[in-house]
């Protein structure tokens, strides 16, 4: 696992500031179409700050999300709203460069077309709950062995809303750079589990062919 990097922050804005510097590079370094999943969350939010107030080619990116919540798009629950509230609003981007999730084959669909001939994403941004998941691929999950790219699955009790739509770990690790965020004290002894590859988490369990950058802040 060489291509596995980690890094460590005092604050969230230092990672926030770093992983954007990461998407940066790789967009600069690539011509053409370059296609990224996002994820929702506290600790992306920084993230999309960082992101906004970077004078970059926005019509060359094509945004996916790496999970969503069955719920509508102007719920605070929905990680698409959050990130349109805090990214796609403050950008220049062609509405058609931006892909809310809709059902799971229809993404998968979409996917393929913006990723054809490689099927590869060029980036993906992920978070990391404190119980080990990421995107919505939570432990005992049908989305953790799925052979497809994106999956409807349902979130474990207790976690709401249930309901929820996945890129799957097939998806993720086809990705030429995928970056991992952790932020707080409470998710110290998870991101080392998944920092070392422990397959007991999901998060452990990425493995993607190209750039691993596993990215932790002491503060959020």
């Amino acid at each position: 696992m060489n291509n596995r990097t980690t890094r460590k922050f005092r604050t969230g804005e230092a990672m926030a500031g770093f992983a954007a510097g990461l998407f940066e590079k790789a967009l600069l370094k690539k011509n053409g179409r370059f296609t990224v999943a996002l994820s929702g969350g506290r600790t992306p939010a920084l993230l999309f700050k960082k992101l906004a107030a970077l004078p970059l080619p926005w019509d060359r990116v094509v945004f996916f999300l790496a999970d969503e919540r069955c719920v509508p798009a102007s719920s605070r629950q929905s990680n698409f709203g959050a990130v349109r509230r805090a990214l796609f609003s403050k950008i220049k981007i062609p509405p058609a460069n931006i892909h809310p999730p809709k059902t799971a084959a229809s993404y998968e669909r979409e996917l393929l077309s913006e990723t054809a001939p490689s099927g590869r994403l060029d980036f993906v941004f992920l978070g990391l709950g404190a119980d080990g998941h990421t995107a919505s691929i939570f432990r005992g999950s049908a989305a953790e062995k799925s052979e497809k790219l994106a999956l409807a699955i349902t979130a474990p009790r207790g976690v709401k809303p249930e309901m929820r739509l996945t890129l799957t770990p097939k998806a993720l690790n086809r990705a030429r750079a995928v970056v991992l965020m952790a932020a707080g004290p409470a998710k110290r002894k998870v991101f080392d589990l998944a920092a070392r590859g422990d397959k007991k988490i999901p998060a452990g369990r990425l493995a993607p062919r190209g750039e691993f950058h596993l990215l932790y802040s002491e503060k959020e």
